[in-house]
C-alpha cells in the first residue's frame, strides 16, 4: 500500500534530513523517520487496499459485525436488498 505523506521543507531543514552539496550542485538527503498522527476520516483505501484489509482481519471484522447490533442489522439490511435485486 503506498501512502503519500507531506513533509514540509522547513522540518527536513531543521533535521537537518536534506542539504545542498556544493560540489554536484544538487540536494542531498537522508533518510528522515518520523511519526504521524491520522484520523480515519484523513485516510482513503482504494479497492484493492479495502480488498486486503479484508482479507487479513476477515475473522476479525465478522466477529465485530455479529457481536453490534447497528452493524448486524445493517449487514441483514443489505443481504436482503440484494437477495430481492437477484430474484428479479
Amino acid at each position: 500500500m503506498k501512502v503519500p505523506v507531506y513533509v514540509s521543507y522547513r522540518t527536513l531543514e531543521e533535521e537537518e534530513v536534506c542539504y545542498y552539496d556544493e560540489f554536484e550542485k544538487t540536494v542531498r538527503c537522508g533518510d528522515y523517520n518520523d511519526e504521524y498522527e491520522y484520523t480515519v476520516d484523513e485516510i482513503e483505501f482504494d479497492q484493492t487496499d479495502l480488498e486486503d484489509i479484508v482479507d487479513q482481519y476477515f475473522n476479525d471484522i465478522v466477529e465485530i459485525i455479529m457481536h453490534d447490533n447497528r452493524y448486524r442489522e445493517k449487514l441483514l439490511k443489505k443481504l436482503s436488498i440484494q437477495e430481492k435485486s437477484s430474484k428479479h
